[in-house]
C-alpha cells in the first residue's frame, strides 16, 4: 500500500511560516504557473509574505494569469532566506535554475513534484509521479489549508490542467481531472477566454517560424521529426518560447507512434521534445541526457552537437523502445 502523502507536513510548515518562496522549473509552462501562482494566492490568503520568482519570464500566452505579474525573474535582490520554500516541478533543485539555489537556503523546502525521477531533496516532499498534473497536488493543499476556491485560483487551476492535458486530449486526462475542471468552471473560469489566451494569441512570428519547421518535417519507422535550426529563430527575430509546443504537430499525424521535435540553441546544444501516443519510458530516454519527465512527455538537452547527430543518438533508443512495447 502507497505511503500517504504528507499533507499534513506541509500545512505544518506554512502555518508554522511568515515567509513563503515559490519557484517552478526553467522554461515554466502552465501546469508549473498554476500552481505556483494558487499556492501563493492561498498562502498570502494565510497572513504570509509570499515571493515568487523563476529563472525564466512569464511566456507571454500565460501573462494574462491573475499575480503573474508579481512573479520576478532571476534571483537578484531576493531576501537572503525564507522561513519556508517550494521548489515546483523540479525533479532536482537544479531545474530551477538560479532560484533553485534560493529555495535550497530557506529554514524548510517543500519538493512539490508529479514527474517521474524526482530525488526527493526536500525537507519534505510531497511527490506523486502517478498524479496527472502538478494542480491535483496543490488542489489538495488548497482543501487542506481551508482556504476557498477563489476565482483566481480556480483559473490558475484551470490553465494548468487544460495545458498540461493538450486541451483535455492526452492520456492523463482522468475522470479526477474532469471532476476539477467542472468545479473551476463552475468557480467562474470562462474556458473559451482561457482557450484563446493559451492557444489562439500568438505573434505572427510563431506562424513563420512553424511554416520553417514544418518544411523539415520527416517520418520514419513511427517517429515523426521536426527541427529548428538558430538560424530560423533569427531570421524570424524569435524565441524559444515562440516554438513551445511545436512538438504537437508531428504527434498529430496518423501512424506515428513518437514525435520529436529538436531545436538547436544559443550554446550550440540541441533541446528535444519528445512525445508519444503509446506507454514508453521516454523518461528514462531523456535521462540519459541529463532531462526526465514522464512516460508520455519527455525533453532533455543534447550537449554540444548538432540536430543531425542528435536525432542519430536518440533514433536507436526510441526505435528499441517501441519494439519493446509492441513485443509485450
Amino acid at each position: 500500500m502507497p505511503h500517504p502523502l504528507p499533507f499534513d507536513e506541509v500545512v505544518r510548515a506554512i502555518r508554522a511560516s511568515r515567509s513563503v518562496f515559490l519557484t517552478v522549473h526553467q522554461r515554466p509552462d502552465g501546469d508549473a504557473l498554476g500552481s505556483q501562482i494558487a499556492i501563493a494566492i492561498a498562502c498570502t490568503r494565510l497572513g504570509l509574505k509570499v515571493t515568487m520568482a523563476n529563472e525564466d519570464p512569464v511566456p507571454a500566452r500565460y501573462r494574462f494569469l491573475p499575480w503573474s505579474r508579481r512573479i520576478r525573474t532571476g534571483a537578484a535582490e531576493l531576501p537572503r532566506r525564507f522561513d519556508l520554500a517550494f521548489t515546483l516541478e523540479c525533479a532536482t533543485p537544479e531545474r530551477a535554475g538560479v532560484c533553485g539555489a534560493v529555495a535550497r537556503r530557506a529554514k524548510v523546502l517543500v519538493n512539490m513534484d508529479h514527474h517521474l525521477g524526482n530525488r526527493g531533496y526536500g525537507d519534505i516532499n510531497l511527490v506523486d509521479a502517478t498524479m496527472p498534473a502538478e494542480i491535483l497536488l496543490a488542489e489538495t493543499l488548497r482543501i487542506r489549508l481551508g482556504v476557498p476556491l477563489t476565482r483566481d485560483i480556480a483559473t490558475a487551476f484551470y490553465v494548468g490542467l487544460y495545458t498540461e492535458t493538450g486541451g483535455f486530449r492526452y492520456n492523463n486526462t482522468t475522470a479526477e481531472v474532469l471532476n476539477l475542471a467542472s468545479r473551476l468552471v463552475e468557480a467562474g473560469v470562462n474556458p473559451r477566454e482561457v482557450g484563446e489566451a493559451v492557444y489562439e494569441c500568438f505573434p505572427v512570428r510563431r506562424l513563420r517560424l512553424l511554416g520553417r519547421s514544418l518544411g523539415t518535417l520527416a517520418v520514419a519507422d513511427g517517429v515523426a521529426w521536426m527541427s529548428l535550426a538558430r538560424k530560423d529563430f533569427t531570421d524570424f527575430g524569435a524565441t524559444e518560447v515562440d516554438a513551445e509546443d511545436f512538438v504537437e504537430y508531428p504527434r498529430a499525424i496518423g501512424g506515428v507512434c513518437v514525435a520529436v521535435f529538436l531545436r538547436e540553441t544559443p550554446q550550440g546544444d540541441v533541446r528535444a521534445s519528445l512525445r508519444a501516443k503509446m506507454s514508453l519510458p521516454l523518461h528514462r530516454i531523456a535521462q540519459r541526457f541529463g532531462g526526465g519527465g514522464h512516460a508520455y512527455a519527455a525533453g532533455c538537452t543534447l550537449e554540444h552537437m548538432t540536430i543531425a547527430e542528435a536525432r542519430r543518438k536518440l533514433a536507436p533508443a526510441l526505435r528499441a523502445a517501441m519494439r519493446r512495447q509492441k513485443a509485450r
